[in-house]
């Protein structure tokens, strides 16, 4: 690992909640995924986004999930964000995500993400597996290599599992592709959702 930085997993408290909402806000609004849904530019597609993510930190939260931080000198620069095999988010929570969204964004929105994800659902692996939602590296940390630690904790965590066969996917960014592939991802399928082309991704765990 590089110096000075930390793997950890977490259960963010209100000020790391924060910091890591807004790492993620600046590090998913120039890309072609969840910013194209939101439809806006500037500071209000920060606002959706920063709205978006901490929507989903409440309902990651729910289901008492721990996500995996990257740290280096004391300061988030990474963050992966993912369900573990059998976990379910409450139905209190889901409907709770459902308001903040549509009161907070709007309802086509909310609509738009609920669509999408019942879409996708339909088509995760049917073997147990970890659900990666999220991977991001700050803006200004990017392109250094850093996502491997991440990855590679996450690898770890699926290989010790007892019933986990592999880490699922969706990503957006078709130049993430390449990236995943070169750590054992394989491409299953790619779809079309409200025009935004998504790849789906599946790693068997290389130990089984």
């Amino acid at each position: 690992m590089y110096p000075e930085t930390e793997i950890a997993f977490i259960k963010p408290d209100r000020s790391q909640g924060d910091q890591i909402v807004h790492m993620l806000a600046l590090a998913f609004e120039n890309g072609p995924g969840i910013s194209k849904i939101c439809k806006a530019e500037g500071e209000e597609l920060r606002r959706r986004l920063r709205l978006l993510f901490r929507a989903g930190s409440a309902m990651q939260a729910a289901a008492n999930q721990p996500i995996l931080i990257l740290m280096k000198e004391d300061r988030t620069i990474g963050v992966a964000v993912f369900q573990e095999p059998g976990s379910d988010f409450p139905l209190w929570a889901q409907f709770r995500w459902l308001l903040q969204v549509s009161f907070g964004i709007g309802p086509l929105v909310a609509w738009r993400i609920g669509q999408n994800s019942q879409i996708l659902e339909r088509h995760h692996p049917p073997e147990p597996h970890y659900y990666l939602t999220l991977l991001a590296i700050h803006p200004s940390f990017q392109g250094r290599g850093y996502a491997r630690f991440l990855l590679d904790a996450l690898h770890r965590c699926s290989e010790a599992h007892s019933i986990s066969r592999g880490i699922y996917l969706e990503t957006a960014n078709p130049k993430n592709v390449k990236l995943y592939e070169h750590f054992g991802y394989h491409l299953m399928m790619q779809l079309d959702l409200s025009g935004i082309e998504t790849f789906l991704m599946f790693r068997p765990n290389q130990l089984q």
